[in-house]
């Protein structure tokens, strides 16, 4: 049953990945762009991604944790230290992306009867270097994942 788990566990990690990474390059694109209605559709594209994804992170831990009770690996330091910081990035990720990301759909639509966002206003939104922090939490979280995962320390 080990294996099956292990199987699901990198299974899940590909979806996590592939769907998660469609939205990281949409957060990069968008900066180039001006048009409120084509950033709307490409937010839109970047949500259902990210729905891929969780279905992906869900199906990782599943096959995480049966894999580590199979095995009984709950005792070993990496297998923890995988859980804390898969933990601490989720969150890290969640904190800067989701008010910057929740914000710009509202200008970009308009709100309240408000028109959308002006391209002045946009553009000076749009110029943010928070995509770069989002995207480096997430890569030194996956790459000390991969590290924890590899060489397995303590």
């Amino acid at each position: 049953m080990y294996q099956w788990f292990v199987f699901a566990h990198l299974i899940g990690l590909v979806l996590f990945v592939l769907a998660h990474g469609a939205s990281a390059f949409v957060s990069w694109q968008i900066r180039t762009l001006r048009d409120p209605g084509v950033i709307g559709g490409y937010l839109a594209m970047s949500q259902e991604a990210t729905r891929a994804a969780y279905v992906g992170l869900l199906l990782l831990l599943v096959g995480g944790a049966g894999a580590a009770t199979e095995a009984g690996l709950w005792a070993r330091p990496w297998v923890w230290g995988s859980v804390i910081v898969l933990v601490a990035v989720f969150f890290g990720m969640y904190g800067l992306a989701a008010s910057y990301y929740y914000r710009l759909r509202r200008l970009v639509a308009g709100t309240d009867g408000e028109p959308p966002i002006g391209p002045d206003a946009l553009a000076a939104y749009l110029d943010s270097r928070r995509p770069d922090m989002i995207a480096g939490v997430g890569v030194l979280g996956l790459i000390v994942l991969i590290w924890l995962m590899v060489m397995k320390p303590g």
